[in-house]
């Protein structure tokens, strides 16, 4: 598997899920304009006219639009990774796109230290992201993705040729906290398992 730093920052705490809908409503005014005439005789009053409603329209941006985007951005994140991974490249623009804070910095350590030890990193990962949590719950800016990570056939090989020597890939309970920022989410943070952990 691709060597990861071992010290992973916790996840943080789950939140609530709920999010609840932006609703705009629209303000219909109505004006009844009554003309009555006065004559020797009784003259019937013209009939009010009243204003026709507009239609009522409304925004929703329900938690499932919010998910979907969350979870695209969370796989973007690990294939710019595997990308930047096939030549050991921690200077690859890809791994800024969808990665900030303490993720993007343990990606370029772990790129940089395989880059000095001669190993490159081959195969694809297969993930199987959910999200657990959205915050806050009218307009989102936060969430948490649990992951069971499986790097079983993503692995490391010297650059010289052959295997490197490390264990096996396998299954890990994985966490990643996304932040959305400048209109476009990205992982945090991340917390990988150890192999067997889910």
């Amino acid at each position: 598997m691709y060597r990861l730093p071992r010290i992973w920052p916790r996840a943080a705490t789950s939140r609530t899920t709920r999010q609840s809908r932006l609703r705009a409503g629209v303000v219909v005014c109505a004006a009844a304009v009554a003309l009555s005439a006065c004559a020797a005789g009784s003259s019937p009053a013209t009939a009010p006219s009243t204003a026709q409603p507009l239609p009522s329209t409304s925004t929703t941006s329900g938690p499932g639009e919010v998910s979907a985007e969350v979870v695209d951005a969370y796989r973007s994140m690990w294939a710019d990774l595997v990308t930047a991974a096939r030549t050991s490249d921690f200077q690859s623009p890809l791994l800024s796109r969808h990665a900030t804070g303490k993720a993007f910095s343990l990606f370029v350590q772990g790129l940089a230290r395989d880059q000095l030890e001669g190993i490159v990193t081959r195969g694809e990962p297969v993930l199987h992201p959910v999200v657990t949590s959205l915050s806050p719950a009218a307009d989102p800016t936060r969430a948490t993705v649990a992951d069971c990570f499986d790097d079983t056939h993503w692995l490391e090989y010297k650059t010289s040729g052959g295997p490197a020597k490390k264990s096996p890939g396998g299954r890990r309970a994985t966490t990643g906290d996304l932040m959305l920022t400048a209109g476009t989410w990205k992982v945090t943070q991340l917390t990988v398992g150890a192999t067997g952990t889910c």
